[in-house]
């Protein structure tokens, strides 16, 4: 069931103690003077050895395990040993990469942090090298903590209330996300939330780091994953400087290294991408069959080291894939791995995850003939998307 009673979700922004509409990094970031279980992992599980686990910070997946192809378990998430991490590692919390995390109200990038709505102007976090809104804003839904609204032991529930002016957004909104594990060995997120008195932009989306390999056994990176996108016949054309898309949507035909319709490993042609310096991938890859109503398998990945292959299948538009461009195992900012992954002596190596984020075209509020994620009053936004494991 899905709730949205006003008086549990105010209660759920006094505990988050975010300041609204804020234009410039806070310091703490919400990671102190909070509930004592924040931080408390929630795990729900199958019978099968499908298991995922939260934090009620920034709704966040900390864990997903499942069997490889001998029937070791394996952790194929990126993320922190210590939970508190997920605010705060090593006081470089501007660098956190939203590991596991919801994201919202703006997944991806909004362009100058200002856009139109029914002709008034709304100006938002510059979060992104001063230059772009990116995920939210300083304090998107990656950094709130959100309540557990229902769960069992297959599934668990978490609500928010995020208020008409925070992190300059127009409107209230009521959210719930529904993670499910079932007995299919998927994956469930199921987003609902609805619009108060102001029209408002939404487009929410998981930001999970997967290594099918689990970053062990000395696989740091996810190069030899084996990556099918069958109905991806475009991609949306972005600036190589500040990854800002220029309204085009562009054809993988014309660009053969975006080209995974017949499967190809994710290595093959990375450095030919144009995201960074060293190549990589930052880019939204749209589905030409996208109808706005029923789910689709869209992405096929699998590890030939471990044997474990996932689906993903969604209601949205497009899936932004992330190579991991910017970890670095060597540098001051090297993030320590959980000892499902290594342990604290080993690091996230340089293209050691890759992400799969549904999710509309990013920038969308700025070019009318994307995907709208405009959001209108009593109206009711919906996500589904899943990802299903296998090992044989």
């Amino acid at each position: 069931m899905y709730i949205f009673e006003m008086q549990h979700l105010l209660a759920v922004a006094a505990l988050s103690g975010l300041v609204v509409g804020q234009p410039t990094a806070p310091t703490d970031f919400n990671c102190s003077s909070q509930p004592a279980d924040t931080f408390d992992r929630i795990t729900i599980k199958n019978s099968k050895g499908l298991e995922a686990s939260f934090i009620r910070y920034g709704a966040t997946l900390t864990n997903l395990i499942f069997p490889d192809d001998k029937g070791t378990p394996r952790d194929l998430v990126l993320g922190f040993e210590d939970t508190k991490g997920y605010c705060d590692f090593g006081g470089k919390t501007p660098n956190h990469p939203y590991f596991g995390a919801t994201i919202g109200r703006v997944a991806n990038r909004i362009a100058k942090g200002s856009f139109e709505l029914d002709g008034e102007t709304y100006h938002t976090p510059l979060n992104d090298h001063g230059y772009d809104t990116l995920h939210g804003g300083w304090v998107g839904y990656d950094r709130r903590v959100w309540t557990v609204a229902s769960r069992s032991p297959a599934s668990v529930t978490f609500s928010l209330f995020s208020a008409d002016g925070e992190m300059g957004f127009p409107g209230d909104v009521w959210i719930n996300v529904t993670h499910s594990i079932t007995e299919n060995d998927e994956w469930t997120l199921e987003y609902v939330a609805k619009a108060g008195s102001k029209t408002t932009i939404l487009a929410m989306t998981n930001h999970a780091y997967f290594n099918l390999n689990a970053n062990v056994d000395g696989a740091t990176t996810v190069l030899e994953h084996e990556l099918t996108m069958p109905t991806v016949s475009s991609f949306v054309e972005v600036d190589p400087v500040h990854l800002l898309p220029t309204g085009v949507v562009g054809s993988v035909d014309d660009a053969k290294f975006l080209d995974f319709r017949k499967g190809k490993a994710v290595g093959k042609d990375i450095d030919q991408g144009n995201v960074s310096p060293l190549g990589g991938y930052d880019n939204a890859f749209v589905f030409s069959d996208w109808d706005g109503k029923a789910m689709q398998d869209v992405v096929t990945v699998k590890s030939p080291k471990t044997g474990i292959s996932m689906v993903m299948s969604t209601d949205q538009p497009s899936v932004q894939i992330y190579t991991g461009n910017f970890l670095n195992a060597t540098d001051a900012t090297k993030i320590p791995r959980k000892a499902s992954q290594g342990g604290p002596d080993q690091y996230y190596h340089w293209r050691g995850a890759i992400t799969f984020e549904a999710q509309h075209y990013p920038d969308s509020i700025h070019f009318p003939h994307f995907p709208s994620t405009i959001l209108r009053t009593g109206q009711v936004y919906t996500q589904r998307t899943s990802y299903r494991f296998s090992n044989a």
